[in-house]
């Protein structure tokens, strides 16, 4: 996947000979041919999808990541980008544990790990398993839509036209039709069983 939809739940689809990864949109995000059966241990990317040499651009996506769950998502991950080796890679496996924790617990366990100055991917795995219930499928997929009619709701609603601006339609539509009537009869005046 590319790697800016760390922690989104994707529809994928599988055919005989490929996976598909849609968006939430239901927009093709991805797609890879499978190997064959009896083929094992193998690992097929897309250089696209790994996140390339702009560790500046890498850094500012994952920090604004990490500002939607407030003031210690920031704090933390300015802290583990500090004092981890490396601290984006652990940033980006914490977002990936939305695909399993709700958003609320991922935000409680970032406070908290902040609070006690544990800041790595473990220990913010281990304050989970130990305070929140991870989500079920029907849950991360009922979070999904609700993210995207959110997004959806949030943008400019359409203009509404004035219904003059269908009449040429309408009057193109109507000499179209008479055109292909005579077009299927050209003949129809000169039969003389009709």
């Amino acid at each position: 996947m590319p790697w800016q939809r760390i922690g989104e739940l994707l529809p994928v689809r599988i055919t005989d000979k490929e996976l598909i990864v849609y968006g939430p949109e239901v927009r093709e995000i991805a797609r890879h041919e499978l190997y064959p059966s009896g083929i094992t241990g193998e690992k097929r990317s897309l250089p696209d999808h790994a996140p390339g040499r702009d560790h500046h651009q890498k850094y500012e996506l994952l920090k604004e990541r990490f500002a939607e769950f407030g003031a210690d998502g920031v704090l933390f991950f300015d802290e583990l980008i500090r004092t981890r080796r490396c601290g984006k890679n652990e940033a980006a496996r914490v977002l990936g544990l939305l695909a399993t924790y709700h958003r609320d617990d991922l935000a409680r366990a970032l406070e908290r790990a902040f609070r006690y100055r544990a800041y790595s991917w473990s220990a913010v795995e281990r304050i989970l398993a130990a305070q929140a219930r991870p989500r079920s499928v029907w849950e991360s997929l009922k979070a999904a839509a609700q993210e995207q009619l959110d997004e959806i709701l949030r943008q400019s609603p359409l203009s509404v036209r004035s219904p003059a601006e269908y009449q040429s339609l309408l009057k193109e539509t109507a000499h179209g039709d008479e055109t292909e009537d005579d077009q299927d009869n050209p003949d129809e005046g000169d039969d003389p069983a009709a």
